[in-house]
């Protein structure tokens, strides 16, 4: 195999999948990126680690057809410090690779590219075009909420709906739940996915690869591709598939865990309110991170005690509608949700100090969080 490609495009490429290779994994080959000419002119580099593949297309100069499974990171990290310009890669005897720019190179241990696992393909599945815009909200909004818990897949993840014009994603941890809604092109419709948590991240890279290259083009609104075939679902734009393998686990029933109503919201500015939550949560457990918030008509007083450290005490504008009332909250998990928005102000719905409290933008743009309580 040999042929000669550009190192923007060839990093640009390798940088896409390389953080799919698993550098864990007890199989070898799944280390590893292949690289393959996938028809004339056109090289393909793709990584798996079975759950998660990405495949990349881009155009290169194929003087020999075939294909190699090079390690990921050595493969990345040498094509980087290759000078600017054509970088030629020519495959020898039992799958050496030399990959040289200029008058550096570097000679790789290869393996075979036809031991390498055959990634999904979506066939004749129909794609759906989503604005990348509305993707890449969507997860910013979102994502903070997802369990870290391997041993919890059905919570490890986001749900991805969409009914008609919109579309929504639902993450929860089992202490704070976020929701969050777009509006996207009209149509008939429909789609429930719930995608493992790594799926949601490369997602989001590609995204904003999407978002980045639409502002730099000043064109057209950027879309990325979506559809299901069997267990995975397959995202798709411009040279790039990405296939994830579906969570094979029910998502809890989310609108039970939303308040229906509340007898008390305070409006106060987000800004304001993140600054004060980071400062009063210093001397807070590590563990618990935990803010006491004391709601009266004017004002939230907030405090946080620490028998090891000491106390702090902060006091920000708000306005109340309903029963003044003090609850304790995890601040990590209002920091985190006010970290994700861009609103100027916020509202804060309670019922009672032992009820779930939900936060909103003030002017309602489709997000709501939703925090459980905790004894202070």
């Amino acid at each position: 195999m040999e042929f000669v490609v550009a190192k923007r495009e060839f990093v640009k490429a390798l940088g896409r999948v390389q953080n799919v290779a698993d550098r864990r994994s007890s199989m070898p080959m799944l280390t590893n990126v292949l690289i393959a000419a996938g028809g004339p002119g056109r090289l393909r580099v793709a990584a798996t680690d079975l759950t998660l593949s990405v495949a990349s297309t881009i155009e290169a100069d194929i003087r020999k057809g075939g294909s190699v499974a090079l390690n990921a990171k050595h493969l990345f990290d040498a094509v980087k410090v290759l000078p600017e310009g054509d970088v030629s890669v020519v495959v020898g005897a039992n799958f050496s690779t030399r990959i040289s720019g200029g008058k550096r190179r570097f000679d790789l241990v290869g393996m075979s590219g036809e031991e390498f696992p055959a990634l999904p393909e979506h066939g004749r599945s129909e794609l759906q075009a989503l604005a990348a815009d509305a993707l890449g909200d969507l997860i910013t909004l979102t994502s903070f909420s997802m369990s870290t818990d391997d041993a919890r897949p059905h919570l490890a993840g986001a749900l991805l709906e969409r009914e008609g014009e919109i579309l929504r994603m639902v993450t929860t941890d089992g202490h704070r739940l976020s929701k969050a809604e777009r509006r996207v092109e009209a149509t008939t419709a429909t789609m429930s996915m719930l995608i493992p948590a790594k799926g949601i991240i490369e997602l989001r890279r590609l995204a904003d690869e999407a978002r980045a290259e639409q502002k730099a083009e000043n064109g057209q609104p950027a879309t990325i591709a979506i559809g299901q075939a069997g267990s995975n679902v397959f995202f798709q734009r411009e040279g790039v598939t990405m296939a994830v393998k579906l969570v094979d686990a029910a998502f809890p029933a989310y609108q039970q865990v939303i308040p229906a109503s509340s007898n008390r919201s305070a409006r106060m500015g987000r800004a304001a309110l993140l600054d004060s939550l980071r400062a009063v949560s210093l001397v807070s457990q590590d563990r618990s991170s935990g803010v006491r918030m004391q709601f009266s008509p004017s004002k939230v007083v907030l405090s946080s005690e620490n028998q090891d450290v000491g106390a702090s005490t902060d006091e920000i504008d708000a306005e109340l509608k309903g029963k003044e009332l003090t609850v304790g909250f995890n601040s990590r998990y209002l920091i985190d949700a006010l970290a994700a928005l861009a609103c100027d102000d916020v509202v804060i719905e309670m019922s009672g100090e032992l009820d779930p409290g939900v936060i909103r933008p003030a002017d309602n743009d489709g997000f709501l969080g939703v925090i459980m309580p905790m004894r202070i």
